[in-house]
Order: C-alpha cells, then sequence, then structure tokens
C-alpha cells in the first residue's frame, strides 16, 4: 500500500493537469520501488512540447545506500534524457531538512532548467514552496509551471559570456601592490561596461581551484594578454598542494612568486562586498570572456552562497524577473 503522499500528489495533479495530456502507463514508468517515477506526461509548456517525470519522495521513505544510487541513477537517465524531473518530497517542518530532503539538497540537486524541488511541509498545511520562502498549494504551484509563468534564471551549461573577476590589494607576502585574479562570476545581464551598479551575478565566486583543465588555458591565455598591458595583475598556473597531494589552479604575485591563496584572497574580498563601491572605485574590476561551463562547474557555483548587495540568487522564479539567461532560451 502507498503511502498517502503519493495520493495527496496524485490529487493535486489531478486538480491541474489538462486531460489532453497524453500520459505514460504505470508499467512503462522507469525506476522501481521505492525510487519510481510516479508520474510521467507529456507536457506543453510556454509552447513548447516537454516530457516530465514526476518523482515523489515521502518521509515514510528510509533511504540506505543501495537506493541512493537508485535515485542517482535514475536522476542521470532522465536528465541525459533532456526531460523535465520535478522531484516532490515531504517535510514535517518548513525550516527543517529530514534525511530525505537532506539527500536531495545534498546529491539529488541539479541546478538545471531539466530540474525541478518541490518541498511540502506539514506545517504548512502541505503547502508547497520552490525556493523556501514563498508557499502555496501545490496545485497551484505546477500550474504555474504548465502555464510558462515561472522560468528558470540561472547560469546553465554550454558556451556562454562569463565575467573574470580581478581585485586590487597586496600580496600577502611580499605587501607589493597586486591586482588579483579571484575567479569567474555569472552576470545576471550583458553589458559592455561591468563599472556601473546595474548588474548581480548569481549566488557568489567561482574560486580559480575549482576550475577544470579546459578551462584553465583559456583563461590564463586571456590573463597573459591583461598582463601585456598591467604587468602587476597576477599570472595563473596549476600549482601543487603538500598537504592534499593534489594540483590546483591559482594565482601568484608577479613580485615573489607566493601563491594567492583562497584563504588571504577571501578575507580581503569579503570587506569589497558590503557595497556597490568596489565596482566604481576599480577595487574590484571584472573582464568579459566566452567559456564553454559544464554541469560540474554550475554545481560547484551553488556549494555556497554570497549574501550581498552584489549577488541574486536564481532559480525558478516567476516570469516578470527576467535574466540575461532566458533571452534567446525556453524552457
Amino acid at each position: 500500500m502507498k503511502d498517502s503522499f503519493y495520493d495527496f500528489v496524485s490529487y493535486e495533479l489531478e486538480q491541474t493537469l489538462p486531460v489532453n495530456w497524453q500520459h505514460i502507463a504505470e508499467d512503462k514508468l522507469p525506476g522501481a520501488q521505492p525510487c519510481e517515477i510516479s508520474h510521467a506526461f507529456h507536457a506543453h509548456i510556454a509552447g513548447e512540447s516537454k516530457m516530465v517525470n514526476i518523482l515523489v519522495l515521502p518521509l515514510s521513505i528510509k533511504l540506505n545506500a543501495d537506493n541512493e544510487k537508485q535515485l542517482l541513477m535514475l536522476r542521470d537517465k532522465l536528465l541525459s534524457e533532456r526531460v523535465l524531473l520535478i522531484v516532490i518530497n515531504e517535510e514535517l517542518q518548513a525550516d527543517y531538512l529530514a534525511d530525505t530532503g537532506t539527500f536531495i539538497s545534498e546529491r539529488l540537486l541539479v541546478h538545471s532548467p531539466d530540474f525541478m524541488w518541490i518541498s511540502c511541509c506539514l506545517d504548512k498545511n502541505n503547502k508547497m514552496t520552490f525556493d523556501g520562502i514563498h508557499y502555496e498549494y501545490l496545485h497551484r504551484g505546477l500550474a504555474k509551471v504548465w502555464e510558462g509563468k515561472l522560468i528558470y534564471a540561472s547560469p546553465r551549461k554550454g558556451l556562454q559570456q562569463v565575467n573574470l573577476e580581478i581585485m586590487k590589494g597586496n600580496c600577502w607576502k611580499c605587501g607589493k601592490e597586486i591586482k588579483t585574479i579571484t575567479g569567474l562570476v555569472f552576470p545576471d545581464k550583458q553589458l559592455t561596461s561591468w563599472k556601473n551598479t546595474t548588474w548581480k551575478y548569481y549566488n557568489g565566486l567561482l574560486n580559480l581551484s575549482q576550475i577544470m583543465m579546459d578551462d584553465t588555458i583559456l583563461i590564463a591565455d586571456f590573463i597573459e594578454i591583461l598582463r601585456i598591458k598591467d604587468p602587476v595583475v597576477t599570472p595563473v598556473s596549476f600549482r601543487f598542494n603538500d598537504a592534499d597531494q593534489e594540483s590546483y589552479f591559482a594565482a601568484s604575485c608577479p613580485y615573489c612568486g607566493e601563491t594567492c591563496d583562497e584563504f588571504y584572497v577571501n578575507d580581503e574580498r569579503t570587506g569589497l562586498l558590503h557595497s556597490m563601491q568596489s565596482r566604481i572605485d576599480g577595487s574590484l574590476k571584472y573582464y568579459s570572456l566566452k567559456l564553454n561551463i559544464d554541469q560540474y562547474l554550475i554545481d560547484r557555483l551553488y556549494n555556497g552562497c554570497e549574501a550581498c548587495v552584489h549577488t541574486t540568487d536564481g532559480g525558478w522564479i516567476t516570469r516578470t524577473k527576467v535574466s540575461f539567461y532566458q533571452l534567446d532560451k525556453k524552457l
């Protein structure tokens, strides 16, 4: 016998799905209990045809290593097919993630227009939330999806313009004034000049150490061009960490050659994020370059969060808030 949360989701779906949408037969649904898709159908979202798969995860489900692996494999399979995977889980409290919610947050979640996470909270009368802030009845929230009233406003994988950030400061070792390459940010719009306060970047800075091989070559070449005119810009290269026995991409002082360690860089940079003045006075400067960003980097971008005036959250939002990433792409 299925958990009543499955029945609740089914009922809410019935309130909102158009009757002429083609449903996939139950015996054709992917996955295996308790990690199976409960509903799948061809949808028409904002004029586009899309296969939707719904994965329901109630509080009663007992996660172990085997079914966690099944869920991850199911997610990867569906995302490779470019379907919209909607994960709907049940929580006791709006401000607390139980084991299933923690698993979704830490391992299952993918920051992609093909993945949507909805939580229904018992202490909110089973109302749902996309963002942990706004709550509404599940059938109303789902109706926004079918009606095209929600849009995915965040960076997506693929070839795109990103911003290389440079911070004015001093070398922590020799004390000389340098311009440190800190990493990449993903702007919410494209401009010809970044020395203004009209734009924000998504979530936070992607540190140099998080960037992979192919992109590091393009970044290093771009920085060498900058250094021809401005030699105090830090060069970048792979450095070896004796403690971790690993190589990582990093900036180094153009004078003494010491690595611009992330601890020192982030500590100095934090003081520049309290206002937009750092953009105006040149303490933080940005250059656009085109890189092929993969899903790994997108997910790394959302590992942490810079809650400041420079950033915006992104994710699934109403169509009234449209960003650069949606100007030429539809759900």
